[in-house]
C-alpha cells in the first residue's frame, strides 16, 4: 500500500503523524513510504532519518496521491483538493467540530478514521497521551495569562512562602483533567475538580486523599458557586465523537474574577464554554470577554511537538500497520480500530458524528 505523511498546514502545528521508526516499520511490512517533504522538521526528524528508514521524500501533492494519509489534526479546506474515492485519512480528526470538512468527504467518498475515538478496554488510548499533555499545558498557560501585561490578576499561580496559592478549577475528571491537577497540586495549588460519575469521583477522591484538592459532584449550581472563585477555569469535557453542549453559560463567564483566565481544552471538538464562539491559534492564542481571558487553541500538544509525535506514533503503528498490510475491511474487523470509524467510503458511520453536524448516518 502506498502511505502518505502528511506535512499538516494548520498553524502552530509541528507534529507529524509518523516517526522514522514507524516508516521502517511499515516499509518492511512492504509498503512504500511517502513522506511530504520536512514534514517531520519541527519535531527534529528530518528527511534524511525517513530516507534513511526507507521512505521516498516527495512534495505535498504526491504524498497525497496515496491510499493511506497519515495525517495529525483534520484536513484543511486548502487540503480537500487532494482527497480522491477510496482515500483513508487518518488522524485526530474531531470531525463534529468540522461539518465543512465532512460533507467534501462525503461528496468524493473518502474513509476517515478518527484516532481520538478509538477506544481500547473503554479508554481513549491515542488520545491519552495528548490530553495528558494538553492537561498540563493547561496549568501553564493559566500561569502565563495571569500575569498583568496579558490583563490577568496579576497573581503568581503557586503563591510564595507567605502568600497564598491561585486556585485552578478544573471542570471534567477525565485523563486530562487529572493530568491538569497533578501539575497544579505540584506547584501548591488549591484545586477543585468537577466531576459527574460517582465511581470516577470515588476514584479522584482515593488518588487525592490528604492533597489540597476537593471533588466535587457536577450540578449547575456547583458550576456556577466553584467557577466565581477560579483564577484559573480548565474545561476538560469531551464526548467521544460528537460536540458536546455548551455547559458553561456566559453568565456564569460574568460572574468570574476580573483577569482570571479560562483555558477549553476540548476546544477541538466545539468546547463546552458559551463565550468561546471561536477557536484561535499559536500564534494569536487569547481573546478577552468580560473583562475574562479565553485560551481556545485546539491544537494544544502541537506546542511540544517532539514528545506528543512520539507518543502518537507509539499509539497508532499497530493500526496503519494492520489496515496496510490486511487491507481496509479485513482491519476494520478490529473492534478497537472499527471503534475509530467515521466515514466509510462517503458515509457517515459515526451515529454521534452525524448527530452532531445533522447529515445522514449510515450503518455499517
Amino acid at each position: 500500500m502506498k502511505i502518505g505523511v502528511i506535512k499538516d498546514p494548520k498553524q502552530g502545528e509541528a507534529r507529524v503523524g509518523m516517526t522514522p521508526e514507524n516508516a521502517k516499520i511499515l516499509v518492511e511490512a512492504g509498503n512504500e513510504v511517502l513522506v511530504d517533504s520536512n514534514a517531520g522538521a519541527g519535531c527534529g526528524f528530518t528527511n534524511d532519518l525517513y530516507e534513511a528508514a526507507g521512505a521516498k521524500i516527495v512534495d505535498t501533492e504526491t504524498a497525497w496521491e496515496a491510499e493511506l494519509i497519515v495525517k495529525v489534526k483534520e484536513p484543511m479546506e486548502s487540503e480537500y483538493k487532494y482527497f480522491k474515492p477510496g482515500q483513508i485519512i487518518w488522524g485526530f480528526l474531531h470531525l463534529a467540530a468540522n461539518k465543512a470538512c465532512v460533507e467534501k468527504m462525503m461528496e468524493v467518498g473518502v474513509t476517515a478514521i478518527s484516532g481520538e475515538n478509538i477506544s481500547i478496554n473503554g479508554v481513549l488510548e491515542l488520545l491519552k497521551p495528548m490530553s495528558a499533555i494538553a492537561g498540563r499545558r493547561a496549568v501553564n498557560i493559566g500561569q502565563y495569562y495571569l500575569e498583568k501585561q496579558h490583563e490577568g490578576e496579576g497573581i503568581l499561580l503557586p503563591g510564595i512562602p507567605g502568600i497564598e496559592a491561585g486556585t485552578v478549577v478544573i471542570f471534567g475528571g477525565g485523563n486530562a483533567a487529572e493530568n491538569a491537577a497533578d501539575m497544579a497540586v505540584a506547584i501548591g495549588c488549591k484545586v477543585i475538580i468537577i466531576e459527574l460519575g460517582d465511581a470516577r469521583i470515588a476514584q479522584l477522591k482515593e488518588r487525592y486523599a490528604g492533597k489540597n484538592v476537593e471533588i466535587v459532584k457536577s450540578t449547575t449550581e456547583a458550576l456556577e458557586e466553584n467557577i466565581k472563585i477560579a483564577d484559573v477555569f480548565i474545561s476538560t469535557i469531551l464526548i467521544p465523537g460528537a460536540k458536546p453542549p455548551k455547559l458553561v453559560k456566559e453568565y456564569m463567564v460574568e460572574s468570574m474574577k476580573p483577569g482570571s483566565v479560562i483555558v477549553d481544552i476540548a476546544i477541538d471538538q466545539g468546547g463546552t464554554v458559551e463565550t468561546i464562539d471561536h477557536a484561535t491559534n499559536h500564534a494569536d492564542p487569547v481573546f478577552i470577554k468580560h473583562g475574562i481571558i479565553h485560551y481556545a487553541v485546539p491544537n494544544m500538544p502541537g506546542a511540544t511537538p517532539r514528545t506528543a509525535t512520539i507518543a502518537l506514533a507509539q499509539g497508532n503503528i499497530s493500526f496503519l500497520k494492520d489496515i496496510s498490510v490486511k487491507g481496509l475491511d479485513e482491519a476494520l474487523k478490529d473492534e478497537e480500530l472499527h471503534s475509530g470509524l467515521s466515514v466509510y467510503k462517503g458515509k457517515v458511520v459515526s451515529k454521534a458524528l452525524a448527530e452532531s453536524i445533522d447529515v445522514e448516518y449510515t450503518e455499517l
